[in-house]
């Protein structure tokens, strides 16, 4: 089960790493204080010297190139606020520390984010307008990795508090009241770390070893270390490489098996992988040999990928893999990809953790967990599929593993013939604000969102819908989506579901918003979609989109609405079925209009007959078979308008057989 829950958009700045082992020797410590100051998001400017939102506190004057210790706050006093005109409220948990630092590029130099204020408190204000203080007056201390991070070229360390979320509004998310801040400055590099060559993981004749992170741990007495590791003169032995791998947390490549263990067990066992082809498997008797994954988001705090085994895959052209086990395994799985290099090389197993490249922990199976795993591979290379389990889980079930060229981008759709009576639910056509998405690891997963609309708000009799318009964001590259238009028999909630009845989809391109949200729309061209509602039926209008590989996918509005609601589904985060966005405690909405035309034409024509011989009958069966499979507009097989002709367009033509009315 992956640890996903509902976040808000927003911009995230790149974090420092830090690590919880005290760094060693003398250090050097800055201590700056923050009182009665503003802070606003890194978009807005807080980050920028020059910029009028910026509240950084500078220390001149320290030596060039030195690496840093560590850092931390006190004394925390901080007013969060809920501003007029936002959808909803800033956090607390958004405020944040940020230093600028150097990673040893020029490029490296600038702000980098550090760590929450007030870490996992999710809360604010109760009431737009309206602002709430929150206090954290002991001391909260962070160390870097060691050696990883150095003052900037131009000898000048600033700290500063922003707010790594923008609510749309041009207003401070809140003011710092009190705050102490410092950072230290950590002792020299061990002489033996200087320039030593040896890897950290193998014996070698002399002292210390390439990275200086590690280095400096191992040769630590007060952490475990042994500083004899680094005496000149002396070498880098067994008993160096042991406190390297315990203290500096290296990976070494193990995997034993047994008798029963299965043939792919281990990753130097992998088994080739045919495209398309469904493996069964059982992890009952297998290792775990792989190293722990944070990138799979587990809750728990569960890292291993518990009896893993393995699948090879030789990708000639650039393409999309899935791994799916989605709904045909029967216990609760994670599927990870790694990077094996080109296609025919030897693989060194130790290098794994550096060759992680993506994971995912659900699908949409609310029973067991399963898992589906799509990325973007590169032609030439070859790639692993590690396949295991959560909380130790393992047993039985199949997997499929297949690659193809992805298809080309949906392009951008515009309305060419809006409706004369367009309706929608919003108060305005705002679209100020990202909305609400379910999420592992900032990236989204599986979501969805629908509107509503009784008969009454679409004229009391037929509507013709010409356009669909509405608004979304995307922090990263382009994924595809889908608004499917379904009609409910029962009205009220959309759900279950499966009751309910697809009268279009139309794919619809995801591509990244750099000014936060669009406003986009899917067009039925010249064959508008005539919608018409028995008493008590609804219609249902759904954005339906897939995993993000590097985003944070969702719509976008505001807190405007006159009527309706904003529904949302996510297995992911445990919504099977459509719950509105109130109920799970976000106020924002989704922007939609319908741009449509009340009243159908007075001649709607046969869908189905083809041949225009007044009957649907197998003539013309015969021209749907002739226009099978990808179908671009104008298309009039394609009954559903879905950019393909097939079952599903059949399945509409049988509803349409016989003589036409």
């Amino acid at each position: 089960m992956s640890k996903c829950r509902f976040i808000k958009a927003g911009a995230i700045l790149g974090a420092a790493a830090t690590v919880s082992i005290a760094n060693a020797g003398d250090v050097d410590v800055y201590t700056l204080e923050f009182t009665s100051v503003d802070y606003w998001s890194g978009d807005q400017g807080a980050l920028d010297p020059a910029d009028a939102n910026y509240n950084g506190q500078p220390t001149p004057g320290l030596e060039i190139g030195r690496a840093f210790g560590g850092f931390g706050c006190s004394n925390a006093d901080v007013t969060v606020c809920w501003n007029t005109g936002s959808a909803y409220e800033n956090w607390a948990s958004e405020c944040s520390m940020a230093m600028t630092m150097s990673d040893g590029t020029p490029e490296g130099e600038g702000y980098y984010g550090l760590v929450s204020i007030f870490p996992g408190q999710d809360a604010g204000a109760t009431a737009e307008g309206e602002c709430l203080t929150f206090t954290a007056p002991d001391p909260q201390d962070y160390d870097f990795l060691p050696f990883t991070y150095v003052v900037p070229s131009d000898g000048v360390v600033s700290m500063a508090v922003y707010s790594i979320w923008n609510d749309g509004t041009a207003s401070r998310a809140g003011t710092v009241n009190t705050l102490t801040t410092y950072f230290e400055l950590a002792a020299p590099l061990p002489e033996g770390c200087v320039d030593a060559t040896g890897a950290c993981a193998e014996v070698h004749a002399e002292p210390g070893c390439n990275d200086p992170s590690c280095c400096v741990l191992a040769c630590d007495a007060s952490v475990g270390g042994d500083p004899f590791c680094c005496d000149i003169g002396g070498t880098w032995d067994s008993t160096c490489v042991d406190l390297a791998v315990a203290l500096c947390g290296i990976f070494q490549y193990e995997c034993e098996t047994t008798s029963g263990s299965p043939a792919n067990d281990c990753v130097t066992s992998a088994a080739d992988a045919v495209n398309g082809t469904v493996y069964p498997f059982n992890t009952t008797n297998a290792n775990t040999d792989g190293p722990d994954e944070v990138g799979c988001g587990s809750a728990e705090e569960d890292l291993p990928v518990w009896n893993d085994i393995w699948y090879k895959v030789d990708v000639t052209s650039d393409s999309t893999l899935t791994a799916t086990c989605c709904l045909t395994a029967e216990f609760d799985t994670k599927i990870a990809l790694y990077n094996g290099g080109p296609i025919g090389s030897t693989y060194n197993p130790e290098t794994l953790p550096e060759d992680f490249l993506a994971c995912n922990e659900d699908c949409d199976d609310p029973t067991f967990f399963s898992s589906e795993l799509v990325w973007s591979v590169t032609g030439g290379n070859q790639y692993f599929v590690r396949l295991g389990g959560y909380l130790q889980a393992f047993g039985t079930g199949d997997v499929r593993i297949s690659w193809q060229e992805p298809d080309p981008p949906i392009e951008p759709q515009t309305c060419d013939n809006p409706g004369n009576d367009p309706v929608t639910q919003s108060a305005d056509d705002s679209i100020a604000t990202g909305g609400i998405a379910c999420a592992a690891n900032n990236i989204t997963v599986d979501n969805a969102y629908a509107r509503v609309y009784e008969k009454a708000e679409l004229g009391g009799g037929t509507y013709a819908i010409n356009c669909v318009n509405f608004g979304r964001a995307n922090s990263g590259t382009y994924i595809p989506g889908v608004i499917n238009i379904f009609k409910d028999p029962d009205g009220a909630d959309p759900a279950p579901y499966v009751s309910l009845e697809v009268l279009a989809s139309i794919p619809v391109g995801l591509y990244a918003t750099p000014d936060l949200t669009a406003l986009d729309t899917v067009s039925f061209g010249d064959k508008p979609l005539c919608v018409d509602l028995a008493e008590g039926e609804t219609l249902v209008v759904e954005l339906s989109y897939a995993s993000s590989t590097d985003g944070f996918v969702t719509f976008a509005g505001g807190d405007n609405n006159a009527t309706g609601a904003t529904w949302i589904r996510s297995s992911p985060c445990g919504i099977a079925e459509y719950m509105m966005m109130t109920d799970i405690g976000f106020t924002n909405q989704w922007y939609v209009e319908l741009s449509g035309t009340i009243d159908c034409s007075e001649d709607p024509g046969c869908p189905g007959d083809f041949n225009d011989d007044g009957v649907v009958d197998g003539g013309d069966f015969g021209t749907v078979l002739a226009a099978w499979g990808s179908c671009p507009s104008p298309c009039p097989q394609d009954l559903n308008n879905d950019g393909q002709v097939n079952g599903a367009d059949v399945g509409l033509m049988l509803s349409y057989w016989g003589t036409c009315p």
